[in-house]
């Protein structure tokens, strides 16, 4: 019995240096997850504030296309999609410059807020960007050559 009670004591304080070693490579786990975390968040912000100048200068030109068909109905006396129009290319044309002013958070936090106060004009913004978006797609390809119909343009295209 006396010996199992200082290999037992030995144990227990064997097993202590496997806890602070445990603990130690948790904390380096955790410290690497928050890391690349970290880094993810800055890749996103980094990406984010690349695109933002483009996509305020998209959002810019749908307000111009809203106004050009505002512009439209109102040479079809339709005055009331003329009205719509306007209302959507004037709070397009704020979100634009709003846009190049603001960060990713707080141009999310914009956006959600502006669907909640105007949620027809943000659906019918929604509609519209689609559309343009749409439109630049389908215009996209036409000035890129077609691809010639061959066995050597098929592979390539399915590794894609």
């Amino acid at each position: 019995m006396n010996d199992q009670g200082p290999h037992h004591d030995a144990t227990d304080h064997h097993a202590g240096h496997h806890h602070p070693d445990h603990e130690t490579l948790k904390q380096k786990g955790q410290q690497s997850a928050d890391d690349i975390k970290e880094a993810a968040r800055e890749q996103a912000e980094s990406t984010f504030e690349r695109q933002r100048d483009t996509a305020a200068q998209h959002t810019h030109t749908l307000g111009t296309v809203l106004k050009n068909a505002a512009d439209e109905f109102d040479r079809q006396q339709q005055p009331f999609c003329s009205e719509q129009a306007r209302k959507l290319a004037d709070h397009t044309e704020r979100f634009s410059q709003r846009m190049r002013d603001k960060d990713l958070h707080s141009l999310c936090r914009a956006a959600e807020d502006y669907g909640r106060r105007e949620p027809a004009m943000f659906i019918g913004g929604a509609i519209a960007a689609g559309f343009l978006v749409t439109r630049f797609l389908r215009s996209s390809p036409d000035k890129a050559p077609a691809p010639a119909a061959s066995s050597e343009t098929a592979v390539p295209d399915q590794t894609l």
